[in-house]
């Protein structure tokens, strides 16, 4: 590790944050420099011997080593890896090395991304100065680009309780977290551990083709995409994950969405994020505890309306009931809390349920009377809140062997899709919400499911695996034959 001694404090935290890690980390004082030092035989000895070279950016580090870092050669410079920790110019062999932020972050955030990068260089060999990627600019910054980074492949596997699978979108570089049908119809949406949403054209749904990437994340490798919401018209797209912000992008025009609303506002990852049917106000939740209202139509602290600080552990799921007058949200604490959001900036809670035995994954209104909600103790249940403060159990969906982590409702309130950790899916008729009908029992055959999402008309099912892949499903049949 090279560093100077005004970033001393820094360096014994990597150093220990990575030792914790089971990485062999050592500071030696031949890399801390003092000023008016040489420091590049220094970096070259360390390049010669180690893996890799982290060094403690800052502007003191720069004002005492200079330029020692542009004499190394590609080889050595290869091995360099800038870990900012503070927001300083990069110069020039530090802006062709790979590079991360730390500075202006929560120390429990600071130390989870240091632990992706470490990931990301365990699972790379060394290269050259030149070859790491550039640093990913913000989405304002940059307007999306028709990229095909993923493809639609020939499914792997056969019909199952008449549900047939229409296409898998293979080729993600990093596991799928979320995903979405806009109700404008014709277009699918995922967001991925790579920081990038991406917009597919459905006109030929077993052939999705690849219209546009959004960069959401402003750091190399580290600031995942946890979640997307859409307006009830499918005109807007909000996403939300590891960057700390909310953004809203405009899909009047898939193949060309604008930003037209981007804000930071929580302490800690960013996990869930709701919109109210006609998109004015958003609900977010995060690992800091909180769910944030929203109003997208204002900016800066003006858009921030309401603070809400009811749950003990972290923020999993948000949902706006249809009529965008109550809000639930459900977390780590295993409660599903309810509130009355007629009056966004003066909410109310109105009830706290002891939902699950464990974590709760996903809540999703089905009625505005009729809750679903999903949880790491294998379950999902269905709620009646006719009465907001006395909600009562309707009934259970069980059968997975693992934890359930997504939930989907139909837009006829008809159906219920469940999602587990066992890589398994479920659709549920829940035409009587006390009798719900197991329809299918799927495998999404790539890792566990992350999210689920029904288009409009209720014909097709997507689930966003962990396995690096978006699996596409046709229901339409199978719902018929339930139906006649």
């Amino acid at each position: 590790m090279s560093f100077v001694e005004a970033d001393r404090g820094w360096a014994d935290w990597l150093v220990w944050q990575l030792q914790d890690a089971g990485v062999r980390a050592i500071a030696e004082p031949p890399l801390a420099p003092a000023a008016g030092e040489d420091a590049a035989p220094a970096l070259a000895a360390a390049t010669g011997h180690a893996e890799h070279v982290l060094v403690v950016l800052s502007d003191d580090y720069l004002a005492a080593v200079g330029s020692a870092a542009d004499t190394l050669d590609d080889a050595a410079a290869g091995r360099l890896v800038a870990v900012r920790v503070a927001d300083c110019r990069r110069p020039g062999r530090f802006s062709r090395v790979v590079s991360f932020d730390l500075f202006g972050l929560e120390r429990p955030v600071a130390r989870e991304w240091l632990r992706r990068q470490l990931a990301v260089l365990r699972t790379e060999p060394a290269a050259e100065a030149s070859a790491p990627p550039a640093a990913t600019p913000p989405p304002a910054a940059v307007p999306p680009a028709a990229v095909p980074a993923v493809a639609a492949v020939v499914p792997a596997q056969a019909a199952e309780d008449g549900v047939e699978v229409l296409a898998e979108l293979a080729g993600f570089p990093s596991p799928v977290r979320a995903v979405e049908f806009p109700a404008s119809g014709g277009l699918l949406v995922t967001g991925a551990q790579d920081g990038k949403v991406r917009l597919f054209d459905l006109a030929k749904p077993a052939r999705p083709t690849t219209m546009v990437e959004i960069e959401y994340g402003a750091r190399y490798s580290q600031e995942w995409v946890r979640d997307l919401a859409t307006s009830a018209d499918g005109t807007r797209l909000a996403v939300v994950g590891d960057a700390m912000r909310v953004a809203v992008w405009d899909l009047a025009d898939p193949a060309a969405p604008e930003l037209v609303f981007s804000e930071v506002g929580h302490k800690h990852y960013i996990r869930a994020v709701a919109l109210s049917p006609d998109a004015s106000i958003m609900a977010t939740g995060g690992q800091d505890k909180a769910v944030a209202l929203w109003n997208t139509r204002r900016s800066g602290r003006q858009s921030v309306l309401a603070l809400l600080t009811d749950h003990r552990k972290g923020v999993q799921s948000v949902a706006f009931s249809p009529d965008g007058r109550r809000l639930a949200s459900g977390g780590d604490d295993k409660t599903v809390i309810l509130w009355d959001v007629a009056d966004p900036e003066h909410p109310t809670r109105t009830a706290s349920i002891a939902a699950h035995r464990d974590t709760v994954h996903a809540v999703r209104f089905v009625t505005p009377t009729l809750l679903a909600t999903a949880g790491a103790d294998r379950t999902a249940r269905l709620w009646d809140i006719t009465s907001p403060a006395h909600p009562e159990p309707v009934a259970e969906l069980t059968g997975h062997r693992k934890a359930v982590t997504a939930l989907a409702v139909s837009a006829d309130a008809t159906r219920v899709a469940t999602g587990a950790a066992d890589s398994t899916v479920a659709l549920w008729d829940i035409t009587t919400p006390g009798r719900p009908n197991r329809l299918a029992a799927l495998s999404s055959g790539y890792g566990a499911v992350n999210d689920l999402a029904f288009s409009r008309d209720g014909a097709l099912l997507a689930a966003a695996c962990a396995g690096k892949t978006t699996v596409l499903w046709s229901i339409g049949a199978r719902l018929a034959s339930t139906t006649s």
